[in-house]
């Protein structure tokens, strides 16, 4: 008999009677965070105390239903795909569905939402409020990059995720408050001394699953800090650059012919042979075996 899948305990609580429609971040360990895809039966959920911040993606088709406006009082409610409400710690209101809902569902700890806005260098100001399927393009593509990630099983390593959910995490303390992000902000990059470290670590690492909060701590700065001087100075993010070194490194063990392609995979810091050959062919425009047998192919593609 298979095991039932892990799946977050406060996502169920909070959606109700609900199913998993794909794997989970919580298998992946990743800090703070949850996401999930679930499929909501229609039915009745009472009110209910809430204790994380919670965003849901309407996903494939229309949601409708009834939510609790003030005891005994109901309004309907109807949610288009690609739109996003957000719940806030507090109560819940109780809601009576009338369809299925397909929803893309993010947990975010209090303490993790907290960190992120601490480490901002420009906090946003403004009364806190709810998104009511409201269509914000970023917020968006940021919970699908995330579920993606975790339904592949975390290809992108812990960098890539710890990057995604910074970036979410920040995203939303911007579009529940009043004013929308500032733009046009400029950034020094990392101190000279202080960069060659931090690629020193990177080269001597690339084989394991590193992490932005590793990397910040190299330079004792806060990750969304460090990722803001290490883009400034490399003209990279850390997960694009770490990468770039790890593709570098296997186009250079490719052209040896002393590893196997697996070998190299794990070498290079891949979770996979099927995440190092889909991310070679995006890079170099070949596979691995490809490129194995003609290099040259690969270096006019670099």
């Amino acid at each position: 008999m298979e095991s039932p899948q892990s799946q977050s305990a406060d996502i169920t609580e909070m959606l109700g009677t609900s199913t998993l429609a794909g794997r989970s971040s919580v298998e992946l360990g990743w800090d703070g965070l949850a996401i999930e895809r679930r499929v909501i039966q229609p039915g009745e959920k009472s009110e209910l105390p809430i204790h994380h911040h919670f965003l849901l993606l309407w996903d494939t088709h229309v949601a409708v239903g009834e939510s609790e406006r003030r005891a005994g009082t109901f309004v309907p409610y109807r949610k288009l795909p690609n739109t996003i409400t957000t719940c806030s710690p507090g109560v819940r209101p109780a809601t009576r569905s009338a369809t299925e809902h397909r929803v893309v569902v993010c947990a975010i700890s209090q303490p993790f939402l907290d960190g992120v806005e601490a480490e901002l260098e420009s906090r946003p100001i403004g009364t806190l409020h709810q998104l009511y399927g409201t269509d914000d393009p970023v917020l968006r593509d940021l919970m699908l990059l995330l579920v993606k990630e975790a339904e592949a099983g975390g290809p992108g390593g812990r960098v890539y995720a710890d990057s995604l959910s910074t970036a979410l995490a920040a995203r939303l303390l911007f579009s529940v408050r009043a004013l929308p992000p500032p733009g046009g902000t400029t950034t020094s990059p990392l101190p000279r001394r202080i960069l060659r470290r931090v690629l020193e670590r990177i080269e001597a690492e690339l084989d394991t699953d590193l992490t932005l909060s590793v990397l910040a701590a190299e330079c004792g700065y806060s990750r969304a800090h460090f990722s803001r001087l290490f883009t400034a100075a490399t003209g990279q993010t850390p997960h694009r650059y770490v990468l770039e070194r790890r593709l570098e490194r296997a186009k250079s063990l490719l052209e040896r012919r002393t590893l196997s392609l697996l070998e190299i995979a794990f070498a290079c810091g891949f979770s996979s042979h099927a995440h190092f050959s889909t991310a070679f062919r995006s890079r170099y425009g070949l596979s691995p075996s490809a490129c194995r047998r003609n290099p040259q192919n690969a270096a006019s593609n670099g």
